[in-house]
């Protein structure tokens, strides 16, 4: 007879140990049998057979809930008061009554990792299998060292330590992570899946890659795919609107097809960029996923309004999405990179999943040498896992080969379709110095009178200022920046393509002027006759450019170049760097070197290349700051590759203590509006509130909104936590203008 009133549960709601186990075996086995490639990359990386460590895994990881009485005493106590209240509350679910402050409160007050006990029954496994047991709830980490010991699991604990600390090259600890977290992750997905079937979810099916092809002739770019995709490293220049989409598309399912990936990552430089590439993909790929978090509202509310979508089941879609398990997914660089760090427990399932794909990066040459330092870790990283990688720009220098023939590549030239290279895709009609908007309004209004424009300025503020000018004149423009809330930057990129995209221009109604920043210079699908931008780099120029004449070949765009002024000298922000000392702006060499290269006459890809390469003609070099992040970020993916550190990352983090992805000045969460109480049943409905309401900004200009009084420190409750967040007063927040900081005293 047994000492319990009921079987050997495995949780409060009543699933029984015997019945949740089948369930994550269930789970596990799926997963095996839709990832044919993983099994065989594993085996090969390994020597291992990952289906068998799988289902032991699978089979193993809950027996401590059995073996500690503790823990099933206070399980079945909890099980008891949910039928009693369930008695009381005729029709409810444990989901209901799970909401309650008091649901699996013995389970609390006992305090026991039944995990830890899984392994008294396991100690003869291989020890992967019991880091993987052992992890599955995320608890082996630095932060529960005493935990383990007080427990009294020190040996195990000390076991993983030692293995942990054994000194390794990058590439020993590549493969040993790899080995260790495919087991850890899998585990971890087979029992979060079986967990939430159990409570009659719905999860998103487990899909593979399929492409073909939508076009009945491949171009240039996709045509040199087919030639040379056994790279491991293909580096591919095209000019914007060549088609690169379409060219890794195919390239991804080359990889696949000839079993060298099992799914494809897309990095793009942005946030903004990934939204818009994702949403283009999706229109012949539905399973494409978004990683970061604005993402569930770019792709789902407008779903879920329509009641296409529940929210739960958008919110399960898009976490399988971040763990990188999606046929495609389109990320930023910053959350592959934040992911090697290892501060996640996460972390192991989507590098595992990362080191199973394809990498495509797009617009590779985007970032500054702080982030490029950081990504030759990971490329570094990427060809000991044996990952294909294709890099794509319309940008890239010849000076980019070398630092990747250092880190192992054998890469010696950049692909390139050459035969459209002499067709004239602009001409600079003028270049001329401004630090006041009234020196240039002749060519202001030439926008008005074109009827379409693109006006790119460098900074918010200046973008701000031009929309200015032209509201006073009873001109409605489109702005478009990063300081809007994410309904409202998706209401701007609707109107974006509506003004001024292919359709607007092949049904003859594209009329409008659009204002943007960066953000606006990729991925973007919009055209115009004439454009107005401030001076920037030759490779940024080369992307604001593209979108002159985009959808017209025969026609020529007028590109009129601005060298901003301030107070008599250059003013080149953001290109450049800071003089905290001096106050002032010092140009990068690439914004002085093109400002000296530019003329006025026209320009095909064959000189934008030439312009491109003599401009970029030395190799990169690091600065101290950039090597010693890069380096950093190396010791966190050997330090971590086991056990998780103390220092934990939030979500949708770039940065760690210590380590950054990206040399920018810290930013913060405003909020544009109040929540209507305040109050927040779980941290997922805050969360879905906070995707629609705020925005990120420089911590230095949230300070100068405090300072001025344009922010209110309010509080605000999510379950038993308060928390303080700052929300803008009304009349600094607009959908027209977003946040109306001035950050200095620019052109007006």
């Amino acid at each position: 007879m047994t000492k319990y009133k009921y079987p050997i549960l495995a949780k409060p709601s009543g699933i029984t140990r015997d019945v949740h186990r089948q369930n994550v075996i269930s789970e596990g086995a799926l997963l095996m049998q839709n990832l044919s490639f993983t099994r065989e990359k594993y085996q090969s990386l390994t020597s291992k057979d990952l289906v068998r460590r799988v289902k032991l895994a699978c089979q193993f990881h809950d027996d401590g809930k059995e073996l500690s009485e503790t823990w099933q005493t206070a399980c079945q106590a909890d099980y008891n008061d949910y039928l009693l209240w369930q008695g009381k509350n005729p029709g409810k679910t444990y989901k209901d009554y799970s909401t309650k402050e008091d649901s699996g409160k013995h389970i609390r007050k006992a305090a026991v990792r039944h995990e830890f006990y899984s392994l008294l029954k396991n100690r003869s496994l291989p020890l992967a299998l019991q880091a993987a047991v052992a992890a599955h709830h995320g608890k082996l980490g630095e932060n529960f060292e005493e935990r383990w010991i007080n427990e009294g699991f020190k040996e195990y604990w000390t076991r993983f330590k030692e293995e942990s600390y054994k000194k390794r090259t990058l590439e020993q600890t590549a493969i040993v992570q790899y080995e260790y977290s495919g087991i850890r992750g899998l585990l971890q997905l087979a029992d979060h899946r079986a967990s939430a079937k159990e409570e009659g979810e719905n999860l998103p099916s487990i899909s593979s890659f399929s492409y073909h092809f939508p076009h009945a002739e491949k171009r240039g770019v996709q045509k040199l795919i087919e030639q040379h995709w056994e790279d491991d490293l293909l580096l591919v220049r095209a000019p914007t609107g060549a088609g690169k989409t379409d060219a890794s598309l195919l390239w991804a399912s080359l990889q696949i097809e000839n079993k060298r990936a099992e799914r494809l990552i897309i990095a793009m430089p942005t946030r903004f960029t990934s939204n818009a590439l994702a949403i283009n993909v999706a229109e012949s790929l539905s399973d494409t996923g978004l990683y970061h978090s604005s993402a569930w509202f770019a792709k789902f509310q407008e779903q879920i309004e329509n009641g296409i979508i529940k929210k739960q089941e958008a919110n399960k879609i898009h976490e399988f999405a971040r763990l990188l398990q999606t046929p495609i997914t389109v990320c930023t660089i910053d959350h592959l990179l934040m992911a090697l760090t290892l501060t996640r427990e996460d972390h192991h399932l989507i590098s595992f999943n990362m080191a199973n794909a394809c990498l495509a990066i797009d617009e590779a040459d985007f970032y500054d040498d702080f982030t490029q330092a950081n990504i030759l870790v990971l490329l570094e990283i990427l060809k000991y896992w044996k990952v294909p990688i294709l890099l794509m720009s319309a940008s890239l220098p010849e000076s980019v080969l070398p630092s990747y023939q250092k880190i192992g590549y054998s890469v010696d030239k950049i692909i390139e379709d050459t035969s459209d290279n002499v067709r004239n895709r602009f001409e600079i009609k003028k270049i001329e110095d401004y630090s006041e908007l009234s020196e240039i309004e002749e060519l202001l209004e030439l926008c008005i009178e074109t009827g379409n424009a693109i006006i790119y300025a460098n900074t918010v503020d200046r973008a701000v200022a031009f929309y200015n000018w032209f509201e006073k004149r009873d001109v409605n423009p489109i702005l478009y920046h990063s300081r809007f809330t994410e309904p409202d930057k998706k209401d701007k990129e609707q109107k974006l393509i509506e003004t001024l995209g292919k359709d607007a221009w092949n049904k003859g109604t594209a009329k409008g002027i659009a204002i943007m920043t960066q953000i606006g210079e990729m991925s973007i699908n919009i055209s115009s006759d004439l454009m107005i931008s401030e001076l920037c780099p030759i490779d940024r120029l080369t992307q604001r450019a593209g979108r002159l004449c985009r959808f017209d070949k025969s026609k020529i765009g007028d590109l009129y170049v601005l060298i901003p002024q301030k107070e008599g000298s250059l003013y080149p922000a953001p290109y450049g760097t800071y003089d905290r000392k001096e106050k002032s702006w010092i140009a990068c060499d690439a914004f002085k070197k093109t400002q000296e290269m530019l003329d006025t006459t026209c320009y095909n890809a064959e000189k934008l290349v030439t312009m491109l390469n003599d401009i970029y003609s030395t190799e990169s070099e690091f600065s101290a700051k950039s090597i010693t992040n890069a380096k950093t970020l190396k010791e966190y993916f050997s330090y971590n590759w086991l056990i998780s550190p103390k220092q934990q990352s939030k979500d949708d983090d770039t940065d760690t203590n210590y380590w950054k992805s990206r040399d920018i000045s810290a930013q913060d969460t405003v909020f544009v509006s109040k929540h209507e109480t305040n109050y927040f049943n779980s941290y997922l409905s805050y969360q879905n509130w906070k995707l629609s309401n705020s925005i990120e900004l420089p911590v230095y200009l949230i300070e100068k909104g405090k300072k001025n009084h344009m922010l209110d420190l309010i509080s605000i409750k999510i379950k038993d936590e308060r928390e303080m967040i700052y929300v803008i007063r009304e009349g600094f927040y607009n959908d027209d203008k977003g946040v109306i900081f001035i950050e200095e005293d620019i052109i007006l």
